[in-house]
C-alpha cells in the first residue's frame, strides 16, 4: 500500500518511466501506471482486512515474483538507475528492490499458513475497495489523454515567435519547438516524454529544437546536463532567450511544444495535452 501511495504522489515519473522502455504508446503506458498502483493498493489492503486470505496471499508472491523477476532482468543488464517502485519518496537501484521484496517475501512466509478470522461479506468489501481504489487514482491523477480532450493550449504568441524563429532557421519545413526552463519539474518531464515519443516514431532529431529559458550565467554547462538526465540519449539542437524575450513569448507559461510548418504554428501543447500520434503524424505522413 505504501509503494502505491508512493507512486501515486510521484506518477510523472512512474509513467514516464515505464514508457522509456518503448513498448507501447503514451496513453497506454499512463493507463498500465495507473493500473499497478490500484492492483499495490488492493493486494496490500484486502492482504490487512483478511478478505479472502489463501487467494490474496498467492496473488501477493505472484506479484512479487513478477516485480523481483523484472528487478534482475534490469540488474542483470547493469541498469543503477531508479526503478520508481517507491516513487521519489525513496530513490532504490534494481538490486536495492530487490532486496525489499526478498524481506517482504520472509515476511508473507510468516503469516502464509495463519489465515486467522476472516471479515464477513467479502464479495462486498472487495468491490467496494477495488471502486474506491480505482475512482480515487483516477481523481487524484487523471490521465494525460483526460487532460487532452478537455483543455488546449494557446499560451505562445504566435505573432512575436515568428520573427524569433526565422532568425533561428525555423521557419521551413516541419518543425517541433519545445519552450523549457532547465529548473522546471515538468519541462523535465516533457523533455523526457519528447525523447520517448522521438525514439518510438523515429522522429528525425534535427526536426525538434528546444529553447530554454536562461537561467544561469553559463547556461551551455546547464542545458548539457538536462539532457544528459532528462533527454533519454537524445541531444537536440538548442538556443536560450532571456528571460525577458522568453516570458512575453510563452505568457509565462512553460513547458509549451509546437509544430511549424514553414514558419506558422499548426498546433500548441503543453505538457499533459502532447498527443503522442498526431506527433508522430504530422512528421511522418
Amino acid at each position: 500500500m505504501l509503494s502505491a501511495v508512493a507512486k501515486l504522489s510521484s506518477m510523472e515519473g512512474f509513467e514516464l518511466y515505464i514508457f522509456s522502455f518503448g513498448f507501447a504508446g503514451f496513453d497506454e503506458c499512463s493507463l498500465a501506471a495507473r493500473a499497478i498502483v490500484i492492483a499495490e493498493f488492493i493486494l496490500g489492503l484486502l492482504l490487512a482486512l483478511n478478505v479472502y486470505p489463501r487467494l490474496i496471499k498467492c496473488l501477493t508472491a505472484l506479484s512479487l515474483a513478477g516485480f523481483s523477476a523484472f528487478l534482475i532482468w534490469r540488474a542483470f543488464l547493469g541498469d543503477t538507475e531508479s526503478c520508481h517502485c517507491m516513487g521519489d519518496i525513496a530513490d532504490m537501484n534494481p538490486v536495492q528492490s530487490l532486496i525489499k521484496n526478498a524481506v517482504l517475501f520472509l515476511l508473507l512466509a510468516f503469516i502464509w499458513k495463519d489465515h486467522g478470522k476472516t471479515m464477513s461479506r467479502q464479495p462486498l468489501v472487495t468491490l467496494v475497495s477495488i471502486t474506491l481504489t480505482a475512482a480515487a487514482v483516477f481523481m487524484m491523477s487523471p490521465p494525460d489523454f483526460y487532460h487532452r480532450t478537455r483543455t488546449d493550449s494557446h499560451d505562445l504568441s504566435a505573432d512575436a515567435f515568428r520573427p524569433v524563429a526565422d532568425s533561428l532557421g525555423l521557419s521551413n519545413g516541419r518543425r517541433a519547438v519545445c519552450f523549457y526552463s532547465a529548473t522546471c519539474e515538468h519541462c523535465r518531464h516533457c523533455a523526457s516524454k519528447m525523447a520517448g515519443i522521438i525514439r518510438r516514431h523515429d522522429i528525425p532529431s534535427d526536426s525538434v529544437y528546444v529553447l530554454f529559458m536562461q537561467t544561469h550565467v553559463n547556461q551551455d554547462s546547464v542545458s548539457v546536463a538536462f539532457y544528459s538526465e532528462h533527454g533519454e540519449g537524445l541531444e537536440l539542437a538548442y538556443s536560450y532567450l532571456h528571460p525577458y524575450e522568453f516570458i512575453p513569448l510563452t505568457d509565462g507559461a512553460m513547458p509549451i511544444v509546437v509544430l511549424m510548418q514553414d514558419g506558422e504554428v499548426v498546433k500548441e501543447y503543453d505538457y499533459t495535452t502532447i498527443d503522442e500520434k498526431e506527433l508522430a503524424s504530422f512528421f511522418n505522413r
